[in-house]
């Protein structure tokens, strides 16, 4: 059975991140923090530009787009698997605006993560997602995605330095 045309909806389209993206990549990266309960990022319009941006970049930001307007970020990392001996690029940050969302922008992010990583030898991508996020881990099943069985733990702060003082 043929289905009726009805209005299409635009495809979007991720690009590499640009300078003047700063502002309105950092606050959908404050949004992320809010939306998760977190406490406000740090990440400003100024730490984006110097820190992704220059030969010594911390991270590779992507922009998805639909109609020309920013729908979501991506930052993303080098990583490197001993398992496997095999590099692979970590999802450091996704966030689609809430206006953008169920519209495949999530998905095309991680889509050329995937490929990016793959161009540049790698054999993976990561990312890590809260228990409570069962919306993002729906997602990300509907990717082929596997939940592994880590637990991710940090050092920051005063436990960070002290150990650094050893």
């Amino acid at each position: 059975m043929d289905r009726p045309d009805g209005p299409r909806r635009p495809r979007p389209r991720v690009r590499p991140a640009r300078p003047e993206d700063a502002e309105v990549a950092a606050a959908m990266i404050a949004a992320l923090s809010s939306e998760e309960g977190m406490p406000p990022a740090a990440l400003t319009p100024a730490l984006f530009r110097r820190q992704g941006f220059g030969p010594a970049r911390l991270f590779l930001p992507l922009i998805a787009e639909l109609d020309g307007r920013p729908a979501g970020v991506a930052l993303l990392t080098r990583g490197y698997d001993s398992q496997s001996a095999r590099a692979g690029l970590v999802v450091e940050d996704l966030y689609v605006d809430p206006s953008s969302r169920r519209c495949g922008v999530a998905r095309a992010l991680m889509a050329e993560a995937a490929r990016l990583a793959q161009a540049d030898g790698g054999a993976w991508v990561g990312w890590h997602v809260r228990r409570g996020n069962l919306r993002a881990q729906l997602f990300y099943r509907s990717l082929g995605a596997v939940a592994e069985t880590v637990d991710i733990m940090g050092l920051s702060g005063e436990a960070f330095d002290a150990l650094a003082r050893e």
